[in-house]
Parts: structure tokens; sequence; C-alpha cells
């Protein structure tokens, strides 16, 4: 940090005498420092002078006090020893005056300077066109209104890939705040209805489901280290095959019905109902310190074994519940997510996943906790007690099969208050294990199947597919398809009796209230995520959406399986996965931006391509259900009225939405800059006009 010191006098010390002796006093502390200016903003180029005034403790001005400034970004903001204050590049930054260890700060915003449109040619575009500008156009815009005005979106998108932000300046001159189409607001028959369809959070909920028990939110910080845990295994595991050389034999992958022993730990050749087997039960961590339930079989079926923990309370679910369950596995979740993302690799050998019931998950959710655990995959269990040349690695706490860890029924709160209804977790644990299903698929295929795969999914699109899996889920239960533009009538009928309203309730509005969050700020909440650890819900919402936009865009209606099977088994993850799977629609760089304009466009009346457009969801008409007022769609605009000005920093992957207008017979400029250049390439900025 640099400081400039600013020279002043020094006021001399009073003397005054009487009765024969002098009495010296030197000046008053200071207490406090007042600056003239609590923020500030100016153009780059721009300066301003700052005051700083030192005051005693009764708040009285005192001068002759030496001031220093100094700026904690100097490559922003410059300050002299005078005070004046100068922009030099786009951004933030904290000028501090200090008197006698006594400090002040101002905050600045620095733009970039306005565009300057003289002899320049206004960009001419058609109504409903989307134009990637390029050249000069990226830093200095200039658009004529025309004889009846015009209105336009500014959608800056960054791609970057790798995610590094971008943070630029936007300067708006001679323009206006657009009036017309698309507004945020529905009509009254569109708003008609119900406040809210989704589970109980911050806004209101129906009254037929505000007295449901277990719906709350998925604790996504469990998950998230339970991720983490995950990647580091992978990580030992890809050493030990690099330390192998390689050497990994040929895999063929079996599915149900293959027979031949289980090997699962523990668990008897021919298991059958009674049969006991001592499982790890722990989900905190991943090859140390197993929690070893002694657990019973309850129920067999075609592609299931459930286990229940020995421990669990009384009042839980029958035998022939748990036979139901089992059947339910088999003709819903199992046959949904092996038809989207294929076969899981048969590590144990029984054709058949293991639905285990321990009390341990209810215990990771502390009572009165205001999200829940509804259970689990880890993929240690994919991972063997002793090494092999498939897998090199061993892992001692492993189960060594294909398993799901679910809350047992507590009928008496004795862990917490979720789970006493069978009813509602018996509507969570299809849920949950569709969801988990996609991750056991996704992990099995690639630590038995893809060959030479050293990485596990990073977790946007590995979350991202999962609550693909869940849509499937909604879609079959209600009757309903892809590409059908749902909107809230068509997608829950309208009424809480409606079968299509429980399967949204059940299976669908966590996903929309995810995009909901996301589209709230698309500037920071990235579908990709800041970082590949990234788990946050408006990444997840958002990560959903991309992949759903891709999807369409894509396949006709029903091709889904096609792009989701080549996901899974890729021989590599992240952007490089999603550019090989979807390289046809122009990879993850074409569906940020396509995705991007559809967030704002679709819906709204104003005619573009059906690139821009979201075929499978109207999420302009439906994510107003989710607002107390049921009236407003949430995407973030930024209006560019004339002399508006933005410092804008976008995540990788973020976009930012600006509306303007030009008036009739006027010439309109916006200045995107950053340091007088206009933003990096991966910054890509996208022009629509709307009227």
């Amino acid at each position: 940090m640099k400081r400039l010191a600013a020279v002043a006098v020094l006021v001399a010390a009073a003397c005054s005498g009487g009765g024969g002796s002098d009495k010296v006093t030197g000046p008053a502390p200071v207490a406090s420092v007042s600056l003239s200016t609590a923020s500030a903003s100016l153009q780059v180029g721009e300066t301003t002078t700052l005051t700083a005034t030192p005051k005693d403790a009764s708040g009285n001005a005192l001068t002759g006090r030496t001031v220093s400034f100094s700026s904690s970004n100097t490559a922003v903001a410059s300050v002299t020893a005078a005070g004046t204050l100068t922009g030099v590049a786009v951004g933030g930054a904290t000028i501090t005056a200090t008197v006698e260890s006594k400090t002040a700060t101002v905050t600045v915003a620095v733009v970039a300077t306005g565009a300057n449109c003289s002899g320049v040619t206004p960009v001419s575009v058609a109504l409903a066109e989307v134009r990637t500008l390029s050249g000069t156009q990226r830093s200095t815009l200039c658009i004529a209104g025309g004889a009846s005005g015009s209105e336009y979106v500014l959608i800056p998108v960054n791609t970057s890939v790798t995610r590094l932000t971008s943070t630029f300046g936007v300067v708006a001159t001679n323009t206006a705040t657009a009036t017309g189409q698309p507004t945020a607001t529905l009509s009254s028959a569109d708003a008609s209805g119900l406040t809210a369809l989704l589970r109980p959070r911050s806004t209101p909920f129906v009254a037929s489901l505000a007295s449901v028990e277990g719906f709350m939110p998925r604790n996504v910080g469990f998950e998230r280290n339970l991720r983490a845990r995950e990647r580091e295994l992978w990580r030992s595991v890809a050493s030990a095959r690099r330390s192998a050389r390689g050497l990994r034999p040929s895999f063929s992958v079996s599915g149900a019905g293959t027979g031949g022993p289980s090997t699962i730990t523990g668990l008897a050749t021919s298991p059958t109902i009674g049969s006991l087997v001592t499982l790890n039960a722990n989900g905190l961590a991943g090859c140390s310190s197993p929690i070893n339930r002694p657990s019973r079989v309850v129920a067999i079926s075609n592609s299931a074994i459930v286990v229940e923990d020995t421990t669990a309370p009384a009042g839980g679910f029958s035998a022939a519940e748990y036979a139901s369950i089992a059947a339910t596995f088999d003709t819903l979740v199992y046959s949904l997510d092996t038809t989207a993302f294929g076969a899981p690799y048969d590590m144990d050998h029984n054709g058949k996943v293991i639905l285990f019931f321990t009390t341990a998950v209810n215990q990771l959710t502390p009572a009165g906790s205001g999200s829940v655990i509804g259970g689990f995959f880890f993929e240690r269990d994919m991972v063997p007690r002793v090494a092999n040349q498939q897998v090199p690695f061993a892992c001692a706490a492993s189960n060594e099969g294909e398993m799901f860890y679910l809350p047992v029924v507590d009928a008496n709160s004795r862990y917490n208050a979720y789970f006493r209804s069978k009813s509602t977790l018996l509507v969570e644990i299809n849920g949950t294990t569709i969801h988990e299903f996609q991750h056991l698929i996704n992990a099995s295929r690639r630590y038995y199947v893809t060959p030479e795969i050293v990485e596990s999914e990073e977790s946007w699109l590995n979350e991202g597919m999962s609550h693909i899996a869940e849509e499937i889920l909604y879609m079959h239960v209600a009757g309903l398809g892809q590409r059908q533009h749902l909107n809230f009538l068509t997608s829950t009928g309208g009424i809480s009796t409606d079968p299509k309203w429980q399967a949204m309730v059940n299976y669908q509005s966590d996903n929309l209230d995810r995009y909901n969050s996301y589209v709230q700020s698309p500037e920071s909440n990235s579908p990709l995520g800041e970082t590949i650890d990234d788990d946050a819900l408006p990444v997840r919402g958002g990560a959903w959406g991309l992949i759903r936009w891709a999807l369409d865009h894509s396949a006709p209606a029903g091709g889904d399986r096609t792009y989701l099977k080549s996901l899974v088994d890729a021989p590599t993850q992240g952007p490089p996965n999603f550019d090989r799977a979807f390289s046809g629609i122009g990879g993850l760089v074409a569906a940020l931006k396509g995705y991007a304009v559809a967030n704002f466009a679709d819906g709204s009346g104003i005619g573009v391509s059906t690139t821009y457009q979201q075929l499978s969801w109207n999420f302009r008409e439906w994510l107003p259900h989710f607002t107390s007022n049921n009236s407003r769609y949430p995407l973030q605009v930024r209006p560019l009225a004339n002399g508006a000005q933005y410092n804008l920093t976008l995540a990788g992957g973020g976009s930012s939405f600006l509306r303007f207008r030009v008036n009739a017979g006027a010439t309109g400029a916006i200045a995107v800059t950053i340091g007088g250049a206009a933003p990096a390439a991966a910054t890509e900025l996208l022009l629509l006009r709307t009227q």
C-alpha cells in the first residue's frame, strides 16, 4: 500500500502568563477523522478532490495536522498527498485518510469512460435479432433510435470455462429506461391461484401442504463435503493406477440378473429375508473410522436388497412396506435411471443395489436443523478392501458393493422430527434414490468401465445430472414429457388433488426453486460454480437448467438418453466432457450464450429464434409462483438510463442483463471497457432488440 503525506503547518502551542508563572498547553489530540464523502464514483481518467478533517473528542475541527492518504489498489484509483483522487482503471478501491493513528475511509468505484459516437456508424439490429458484438462494438456500442425509438437488452456472458472472473465497467449515454416487453409481471389470469409451490422456505406455501412433515431443503453442505472426500479418494486411486502403469483389463458391464455370488462384505452368498450383515454406516469418513451397524435383510427384489439397521426405533416400516419399497425401486427408480444413464457396474456380482436404512443417517441431522440429510451414496463402497488390478488401491472401510444409505422411520422423534411420517419418507426415498443412483452409476462406470479415467465428475455437472434424474422421475409420474414448454397449470394441473401437482411437489419443485435462486443473481451464480468444488443451491439450479437447455437443443423429444449416457461414459470431466457430449450445438461456450439469452427472452413474446428459447419449461411464467406476491419474474435486470454506470464482475459462466431504450431521432452510446479497452475475449457481448 502506497502512502502519500500531505504537509500541514502545526499550530504552535499557546502560552499564557499570570501570577508570575507561565503554563504551556499542547495541541488537542485527534479523536476522529471525517472525509468529505463516504463513497465516490468516477470514470477512468476522471479526478476529484477528497478533504479530510481531523476532530477532537468534542467534534471540533482541528487544524494544522498532517494527513496521509493511501489507496488499497493504486492500479484502480490513485490519490495524491493533497487528496486528489484519480480513476485509473475499472474496478473498486478503498481510500484511507490517516491523522495521528485515526482513520477514515471512502469506497471508490471506477467505471468506464462514456462512449463517443462521433463519426461512428450506429449498429442496426432487427426486432428479435440477437447480435454477437465484435470489433470496436465491444467497447463502443452506438445505436440509433430510428423514427419511433427502439429498445434492447445487452447481455454480457463470461464464457471462461476455466472459471476466471471478468470485471469491466458499463456507462450509458443518451439512453432511456426501457418501457416495452418483456415486463416482469404476469397477467392476472396467469397469476391467479396459489402463492408459492415449494417446500417451506422464506415464502408462503399452499395451505394444503403447510403441515406436511419432512419437506425441508437438502443439506448441500454435507453433500459438498462428501463429494470432496470422494475426490480425495479418486486422487488416491488415480495415483495407484499410474503407479501400476495403467494395467487394467477390459470389463463388460453387468446389470440386473447377472447372478453369481454376492461379494458385498459380510452378506451371505444367497441372502434371504432375515439374513444378518454388518455394514459400515459412517457418512463422515471415507476409508477409516468405520461405524459398524448390525443389520438385517428385510426385503429382496429383482434389483434391490433392503437392509435395516437393528437399532431402528419401533414403529418403522413393516415387512410388507419394505417389500413395496423394493418393488418400487425396481419398476421406477432402477428402470428410469438405467434407461437414462446406463447400468451400473455390478461390483458385488449380485445384480442388485443395497438400500440400507440406518439410524446413522437420522443422526446426521441435528434436532431443530433447518436442512435435512435424506440419504446418500458414498463412492468409497466402489473401492475394494484389498487392492486388485482393476482398482489398485484399498479402502479398508468399504462395504464393497452398490448401495445407498437411507434414514429409518423415527415415529417418536428420537433423533429429530423429520422422519416421523411413513408416508413422507416413502415419497422422500424415491426422490433421494433417483438422485443418488445417478451418482452411483456415474462413479461405478468411471471406476470400472470407462477406459483410463482418472478423475470423478466435477460437482456442477455431476449434481446437474442428478437433478435431471429428479426431473425424469417427475415427468414419468406426472405423465408429461420434455419439450412441452410447461407452465404452472400444465405441469401441476392447478389443484392440489391433481396427480401432477403431487408429483411436482415431491420431485420437481426443488429444481424449479433452485433455478429461481440462480436467476436472481446470474452474475455471481454461475452454473459452473466458482470452483470445481462449488455446490451451492443456485449453482445446482443453474447447472440443471444449462443441461436441460443443451438436451432440448441437441436431441429430439425422447432422445435425451444418448447425451446423458455420453456424459456418464466420458474419458473426461467438467467442461471438456460437456464440450464432447454437446459438440453438435457448439459445446459449452455456445450453450452458455444461448442459455443466457433464453433466460431473458423465452416466454417474453418477442419472437426470438428457437435457439434462444427454453423448450421444456416456461420459466418466465413459472418462477413468479415462488414469490409472495405471485407476480414477478425474478431475473436480475439492470436498467441503462442516461448516465447509468456499473462496475460488473461476472463469475466464469455468469451473465448480466442490461436493458435500455434509445428514443426516436437519438443515438445512444454504451461503453463496455476495462482500462479503456474492451473486456477479454471470453466475455461475449450479445445484443437483443426487444422493440
